[in-house]
């Protein structure tokens, strides 16, 4: 490994991840993809990274971006929204907005974490146990996430094409103005 390289690898573990979020979307930006391309991967991943599917997003976003022509790194990137620190808090108030819309007793933060955690110990090799405990859930959890989530899926992903087409668009200007300057 060069100087160069070590330190440059020593400054990215340093960075903050918003900083280093912000250079993934810089470098998607640079890209030759059309921005309408960029800002549809990165809709359709916050879309679908807000589903309830936890192990099968990335799948399921590839699905839908390859079709429909948007990027699919933007996709992919849009999905890692929901992780395994972030899912539980998210789902939790995607689950608090399906309620005003979905008649439903309200469970505690406890008891849905707790259900969740169970739900997602997903296991390939025990497909019909793990689709028995996803569907143990029941509906007075599972409608109003879904619900909820939907909602709040398209709202952000329609947020997120405007943003970052927009950004997109005026970061490619102000590098040609620099490039001509």
């Amino acid at each position: 490994m060069t100087e160069r390289s070590t330190s440059e690898a020593g400054s990215a573990a340093t960075k903050s991840p918003l900083k280093r979020a912000l250079n993934k979307i810089i470098a998607l930006a640079r890209e030759k993809t059309p921005p309408w391309r960029i800002a549809l991967g990165m809709a359709l991943g916050i879309f679908i990274g807000l589903l309830p599917i936890m192990g099968i997003q990335m799948a399921v976003v590839s699905m839908f971006a390859i079709p429909m022509r948007a990027n699919l790194k933007a996709a992919i990137a849009g999905v890692w929204i929901s992780n395994p620190i972030t899912f539980i808090p998210m789902y939790y108030g995607c689950y608090r907005f399906g309620l005003l819309f979905v008649p439903s007793t309200k469970i505690s933060w406890e008891r849905f974490s707790g259900v969740m955690t169970d739900a997602s110990a997903w296991n390939w090799s025990e497909v019909t146990e793990s689709v028995m405990r996803l569907l143990a859930i029941g509906g007075e959890i599972l409608v109003p996430l879904w619900t909820g989530s939907a909602i709040l899926g398209t709202f952000f992903g329609v947020l997120t094409y405007i943003v970052t087409f927009r950004f997109v668009v005026n970061y490619r200007k102000r590098r040609e103005a620099r490039k001509r300057s």
